[in-house]
Parts: C-alpha cells; sequence; structure tokens
C-alpha cells in the first residue's frame, strides 16, 4: 500500500509508506495485546475442557461417645469416592464458547489493525502535505526577497516611495515567519509519524510520495457491495456466534448432572465391611434456569438489529467521506489546471509592469499573494484527497490507497 508515484530523488533517509507501514506492525503495543488475550483464550480452552473432578472422602461415626460407642470399638469409618456426571454435552458447548471467541478476537485484532494502519497513513499523508507547504513558503520567501530587491532598486532611483521598500522589509519578514513556523510543524509531524513505531525522534529526512498524484476512485455501489465482508460487519457475525454457543451452554445446563458416591464401610462392632453407594439429581433445574436462558436469548436477538445499524451507520459514513474526497479532488482539479497556472501568468505580467512602471506595488503583491495563498489551498486539498481515501480504507478494508494508475501527476512549484 502506497501513495501512488514515489520521488525519484528520494534521499537515503527518505522512508516509503510501506516501510512505515511495517515499521508501525512490527512494533505496536495495541497489536501485542492481542497475543495476551490469545493466551488467555488458550487457558480458558484448557478450563473449558475439564471433566468433573474427582473427591475422596473419609468419614468416621460413633467414635469417642459413652456408653457402647465410647472409645472405637463401634466405629464405622467410610472411605468413598465421588463425582459429577455432566449430561449434555456441556464441555462440547463450553469449547464452543471458547472457540468462537477466538474467532471473534481474530476479527477484532483485523479491525484494531486497519485502524492501526489507517492512523499512519493519514501521519504519513501530513507529512507529505507539510512538507510541500514547506517547499511554498520557502517560495514565498524567496519571492518576497526577489520583490524586496526589485523594490528597492526603483527606490534607489526616485521611481518608488520609500513606504514601498518598508512594506516589501514587513512582507519579506513575516514570509520568513511563515517558514520557520512551516519548518517546525514539519518536524511535528515527522516526530508523530515516528511514535507510530515507538521512535521519539524521525530517524529520517522526508517521506517519499507524490502528493498529486491519487488513485482511482471507488464507486459507492461497489463499496456498499462490499460490506457484508467489512470486518466492523463481520465482527457482528462473530459476536452472533459467541452468543449462540453461550445459548447453548445454558440450554445444556438445564439437562441435570448426577452426582455420584461410592465406597466401602468398615463397621469395626461386628468386624464386617459393606458397599456404599448414592446418587442425587437436582429438581426443577429447567425452571431454575428460565431466567437466563431469557437473559441470553433476548442479547442473542438484538445482534441481528445492532448489526443492521452498524451496516446503516456505515453507509453513512463511506457516503460521506466519498462525497467529501470528490469535493477535494474538485478543488484539486480547478485550482491545477485553472487557477494556478493563471495567477502564475499574472504575476509575470505585474512584475513586468512595476518594473517598468505601469503597474504599482500593491498589484504586484496582491497578485503574488493571491498565487501563495492558491497554492496552499491546493496542497491542503490534495491532502484531503489522500486522507479521505485512508479513511475510506479504514472503514471499509477495501485497498483505497495502491499502486494503481493515478488521475493527476504533476505538482505546481
Amino acid at each position: 500500500m502506497s501513495i501512488s508515484v514515489q520521488s525519484a530523488n528520494a534521499q537515503k533517509s527518505s522512508i516509503t509508506l510501506e516501510n512505515a507501514l511495517k515499521r508501525t506492525l512490527s512494533n505496536n503495543p495495541d497489536l501485542v495485546v492481542f497475543e495476551f488475550k490469545s493466551s488467555a483464550l488458550d487457558g480458558e480452552s484448557k478450563m473449558a475442557s475439564l471433566r468433573p473432578e474427582m473427591s475422596v472422602g473419609v468419614e468416621v461415626e460413633n467414635v469417642l461417645g459413652t456408653g457402647e460407642v465410647s472409645g472405637i470399638k463401634n466405629a464405622e469409618l467410610t472411605l468413598t469416592l465421588s463425582s459429577v456426571i455432566e449430561l449434555g454435552d456441556k464441555v462440547s458447548g463450553r469449547m464452543n464458547v471458547v472457540s468462537s471467541k477466538k474467532a471473534q478476537l481474530l476479527t477484532q485484532r483485523r479491525i484494531r489493525t486497519l485502524d492501526i494502519l489507517g492512523e499512519t497513513t493519514r501521519r504519513y499523508i501530513n507529512v507529505i502535505v507539510q512538507q510541500a507547504l514547506h517547499k511554498t513558503e520557502q517560495r514565498a520567501e524567496m519571492l518576497a526577497r526577489t520583490m524586496l530587491q526589485t523594490v528597492s532598486t526603483r527606490v534607489e532611483a526616485g521611481a518608488s516611495s520609500p513606504l514601498e521598500k518598508k512594506r516589501a522589509e514587513s512582507a519579506l519578514s513575516q514570509a520568513r515567519l511563515s517558514l520557520l513556523i512551516s519548518e517546525q510543524k514539519l518536524n511535528e509531524y515527522k516526530r508523530d509519524l515516528a511514535i507510530m513505531w515507538g521512535d521519539t525522534n524521525a530517524a529520517f529526512a522526508e517521506v517519499e510520495g507524490t502528493l498529486l498524484s491519487f488513485p482511482n476512485s471507488l464507486s459507492l455501489e461497489h463499496m456498499l457491495s462490499q460490506l457484508q465482508s467489512n470486518p466492523h460487519v463481520l465482527l457482528y457475525a462473530d459476536n452472533y456466534r459467541v452468543q449462540e454457543a453461550r445459548l447453548r451452554v445454558v440450554q445444556t445446563s438445564q439437562q441435570f448432572d448426577i452426582a455420584w458416591e461410592a465406597g466401602i464401610r468398615r463397621l469395626q462392632g461386628i468386624d464386617d465391611t459393606a458397599f456404599v453407594a448414592s446418587i442425587s439429581v437436582p429438581l426443577n433445574t429447567k425452571q431454575r434456569n428460565l431466567g437466563e436462558y431469557e437473559q441470553q436469548r433476548a442479547l442473542l436477538d438484538s445482534i441481528d438489529y445492532q448489526k443492521q445499524a452498524k451496516i446503516r451507520e456505515l453507509t453513512r459514513q463511506i457516503n460521506q467521506v466519498i462525497s467529501a474526497k470528490d469535493q477535494a479532488l474538485l478543488t484539486v482539479t480547478t485550482l491545477q489546471d485553472n487557477v494556478v497556472p493563471t495567477l502564475e501568468s499574472a504575476l509575470n505580467l505585474a512584475r513586468e509592469g512595476y518594473e517598468s512602471g505601469r503597474y504599482n506595488y500593491i498589484e504586484w503583491v496582491t497578485t503574488q499573494q493571491q498565487l501563495i495563498d492558491m497554492q496552499r489551498t491546493l496542497i491542503k486539498a490534495a491532502g484531503l484527497v489522500h486522507l479521505r481515501s485512508a479513511d475510506l480504507e479504514a472503514l471499509t478494508g477495501i485497498p483505497v490507497i495502491s499502486n494503481s494508475p493515478s488521475t493527476s501527476a504533476q505538482t505546481s512549484e
């Protein structure tokens, strides 16, 4: 997964989106947590497979009394072995619950992985956008310096007023301030990206990627047709299976268990031994479990409605994200094809006109500022296209940011 075309002149210390995602997946505590949860389920599986334990008992009667039962001459010693016979295949029911939980955990891990990859991608895009904005601020500072030089030459020649030079000096100071702030933001965004894999400082100079190169768009209809395989929706299927298994456990618990006990009794008074045995079964088991059954049944029935509500919510979110992406792409196309080229030409005319005395300083500086503003808007709109694509990927699980043919190519500088 990468943002289209990579930079041809990338420095050795640059990083690609693929590298960033691999680093994040290999060193993210949120994903390590799932390994511990899986181990916990392994332990639960072992406990669920256990049969009722066997118990050994010793009972002594008719000892240390008075009269005929004084001392131990009429003592009765009983040694017993006891346990419970589970009916209704309860072990299988408990094992099914754990098995369903494991499948549920895998889906939860997939969803969390998508969230983490989506966040890494968004932070990567933020760096690309800020890199482009930083280049724009560098150009703005260069244009401000050129303007000051030109104005100073005209002031020295007596063709312009000293006021224009003061304005040009102020404009240069503002451009340098914007450049410094831009550099600080770039460093901040790079650190934000590095934090995704546990680094507090970015060990790379830049990230690779062409900002104004976009993957082909997927239609709303296509994405909605894939919703049933969406991990967010699949989780409800896993939840259903877990709850269904729990309901079966409740149903099997309505089947009574047989408690048994058997052993040998020593009758000291008559110097004989005898075999003893007993069984016991609970009464009204089904009625006692009726409340729990109704509770688990209601929880099971509610899952399907939760799933339907989730599908509707995902549909709304996907529709909003696609709409926002299309609007941003329209902005990019308009600015890139019409607005920015026109302002580039206008800036050349304004500069030449000022140098020849046909245009005044205000016309030149206004045109220059409009160009810089539109370039910033273009860059931010392009960033929104990529950010919304990352959102779609996180929402649907469908690869959106990929090495597919792009719909646009070159950035304006």
